[in-house]
């Protein structure tokens, strides 16, 4: 997580625009592999889809066909940020799902600036 850097004298009017100080938003980036016997790519899409809406939250991202993998980044979807309690709640499902063979669930990061991967 980004401190804020108090020397910047920012209004509190700018720091809510640019997502700054007490205005910061956070997700986290995550991927999982699936098990092909037990859903398709498009199943498995659709369930993690129906859990991330279920939540209000918002998934950024995609998969990869030929391997099985589906990343991308998490956020609320109406502003605000995730917690650690979102990033374990996000685990503790895909780990009771048969069809995941595995996952990886990055620390929180800001939603707005990053770190992205290059």
């Amino acid at each position: 997580m980004t401190p804020v850097h108090p020397y910047k004298n920012r209004s509190r009017r700018l720091r809510k625009k640019l997502h700054v100080g007490e205005f910061q938003e956070f997700g986290f980036q995550l991927m999982f592999s699936l098990k092909p016997q037990l859903a398709s790519f498009e199943e498995a899409l659709d369930r993690w889809l129906e859990f991330i809406e279920s939540q209000g939250w918002g998934f950024g991202g995609g998969g990869v066909l030929s391997g099985l993998e589906i990343g991308g980044y998490l956020c609320q979807i109406a502003g605000g940020s995730l917690t650690e309690a979102d990033r374990e709640q996000a685990a503790c499902w895909l780990a009771s799902q048969p069809w995941v063979a595995s996952h990886q669930i990055d620390p929180l990061s800001d939603a707005w600036y990053g770190p992205w991967q290059e």
